[in-house]
């Protein structure tokens, strides 16, 4: 197509120039100068989201008129033998932190475009407790005006974003979880950071409702000290569905690339919040879960995740072998009887990585720790005792940059013999007589040990109704304590640790006939006793964290399992208390 720039280029020119007049008058911040007087005074909030949602649309036309009334005879856009190229995007990967261990410098190819955000959420709706924050915060908002405004206040993303699905019966739900930091200033945080998401420059999802959960905990993936977990969750919180009682959220995001934010919301004064906002991270969100860059990390990977078994407890599932990460943790069961262990299996680049996980819940703390090879081979851990009743989680503490691929698997151990179900089942300590003040109490307490070890229920009955022993504060019975299959006390294994893991001291008692209590930190003279505590803890009787709580507690002091023999050998209680 030829133009004569001198053949009726005025009389086009002149129409054109209207347009792009008019274009220029429509676009937010191209108005002319008396716009005050037309349309009254307008708020900067309400332009500049206008712009956010109209501006790229506005942009557009006024550059297609602008090409056809300029570059017509200067630029191939509309010359047919020129061949269209593909575009290349010059957009840099903004990452976790740039000086993190999870830095990336280019954007990986990004995902098919789809629906949009803006499309599903309902602009201007504050969720409740947004709402009640009074900080002027809605759903549509341009993501520019989300901006730190509490003073000395900062935060950092610190690795890739990971999910948390529990399925445990009914319809599985998933959260959303991303390391982060957080430097204070004035005031206090006493929530866990909220991910906010935005596309296309607005603001679409608001996190999850922290306040009132539990507060500040660490990460599922590349805990360290200060780094605790931002939260999120799979619905968006900008998209309601009004009921009687209150909103509820039930609509995902669609799949597309997102820019996710960390904000930390500490209360600077009383009843009032301020924000500390992170740099975006970019997010790629599709059918497989939430995505972050790897990156340089990682590499290509040959090990598969087994098909989930029946009793499977929780597994968490690393794969850097793409140019997006897939992190996830999925909860699907108790720990009610029996000793779990942990299988897992690691693919690095560096075969002699290793990755350090943790086994962790609320009521318990980490209950369990271990080193996974990453040179391609099958792990399995030691039997490990859970707590209560509850679900675990598996945290993967420290993950080298060389790790392409991880799973790890808790799940009941291996059946099918006389020692099925027994927490015992696999101990390899052995009791000390040494440590045992009496050697009428060592030799009952050997014998325990061995009966504990052997998983023999007959005997561990014997043993209890031989003398007039007190099983467990209410007096159950001894057929009842050393059934087998276990239940969640585990008897067998913590009497093991008890006698094999712990040293006895005397205890009350007859004159020439004392009691002999494991653990010692119960007697008084061991109730300060730095080794004593430690025993405790490293027989698996209670976490660091509970024994320094236990041991700060001036009155009552170790509160956990113990178990007495008199001098005589008489097996005289094993509880929670005496």
């Amino acid at each position: 197509m030829n133009i004569d720039r001198n053949d009726s280029w005025s009389d086009d020119n002149d129409f054109l120039s209207g347009a792009l007049r008019d274009a220029a008058d429509k676009i937010p911040g191209g108005e002319v100068d008396d716009l005050h007087i037309s349309f009254g005074v307008v708020r900067d909030r309400v332009r500049r989201r206008r712009a956010a949602k109209i501006g790229s649309l506005a942009g557009v036309s006024l550059v297609l008129v602008g090409g056809i009334a300029f570059g017509a005879t200067q630029t191939p856009l509309l010359r047919s033998d020129d061949q269209v190229l593909p575009g290349q995007s010059q957009n840099a990967f903004v990452g976790p932190d740039p000086s993190g261990p999870t830095a990336a410098t280019q954007m990986p190819d990004p995902i098919p475009s789809g629906p949009t955000a803006s499309g599903v959420i309902r602009d201007g709706y504050q969720p409740p407790w947004i709402r009640d924050l009074g900080a002027g915060l809605e759903c549509g908002m341009p993501v520019a005006d989300l901006e730190t405004t509490a003073a000395g206040w900062s935060v950092a993303s610190a690795g890739d974003i990971y999910g948390l699905t529990s399925d445990l019966g009914g319809t599985p739900s998933t959260a959303w979880g991303m390391p982060a930091t957080v430097s204070e200033g004035d005031g206090s945080l006493d929530v866990a950071p909220i991910l906010v998401w935005s596309q296309d420059g607005v603001v679409v999802d608001f996190g999850t409702n922290v306040f009132g959960a539990q507060g500040q905990i660490e990460p599922l993936l590349g805990s360290a000290e200060g780094v605790v977990e931002a939260q999120g969750a799979a619905f968006t919180t900008c998209a309601p569905t009004e009921t009687e009682a209150n909103d509820i959220f039930e609509t995902r995001l669609p799949e597309g690339s997102y820019e996710v934010r960390v904000v930390a919301l500490p209360e600077v004064a009383a009843g009032q919040w301020a924000m500390a906002v992170s740099q975006p991270v970019a997010v790629r969100l599709d059918a497989d879960g939430a995505h972050t860059a790897t990156g340089t990390r990682g590499g290509s990977a040959t090990i598969e995740p087994p098909e989930p078994a029946e009793g499977e407890l929780s597994r968490f599932v690393l794969d850097r072998s793409t140019d997006w990460v897939t992190a996830e943790l999925t909860r699907r069961g108790y720990v009610t009887t029996g000793t779990p262990t942990v299988t897992a299996q690691c693919e690095s680049t560096d075969p002699t990585d290793t990755v350090t996980y943790e086994l962790y819940t609320p009521s318990s703390g980490v209950f369990g720790t271990g080193k996974v090879p990453c040179d391609g081979s099958t792990f399995e851990s030691e039997p490990v005792v859970g707590g209560a009743e509850e679900s675990v989680d598996v945290r993967l503490t420290d993950v080298p940059d060389g790790v392409a691929r991880l799973w790890a698997v808790l799940a009941p151990g291996d059946g099918g013999d006389s020692a099925a179900g027994c927490s015992a089942d696999g101990l390899t300590m052995a009791y000390d007589p040494s440590r045992s003040p009496s050697a009428g109490a060592s030799a009952t307490a050997q014998a325990i040990v061995e009966a504990a070890l052997a998983c023999d229920s007959g005997r561990m009955v014997e043993l209890a109704t031989q003398y007039p022993t007190e099983l467990m504060v209410t007096g159950e019975p001894a057929e009842q304590v050393f059934a087998l299959p276990e239940g969640d006390l585990q008897h067998y294994r913590t009497l093991v640790a008890l006698l094999a893991g712990t040293g006895g001291a005397f205890v009350g008692g007859d004159a020439g006939n004392q009691n002999v209590v494991w653990p010692r930190v119960v007697a008084e003279e061991f109730r300060d006793s730095d080794d004593a505590w430690q025993e405790v803890v490293d027989a698996g009787l209670a976490t660091q964290e509970q024994a320094d709580a236990q041991r700060a507690d001036e009155l009552m002091g170790y509160t956990g399992m113990r178990i007495a023999i008199d001098e005589s050998g008489a097996w005289r209680y094993y509880s929670a208390t005496p």
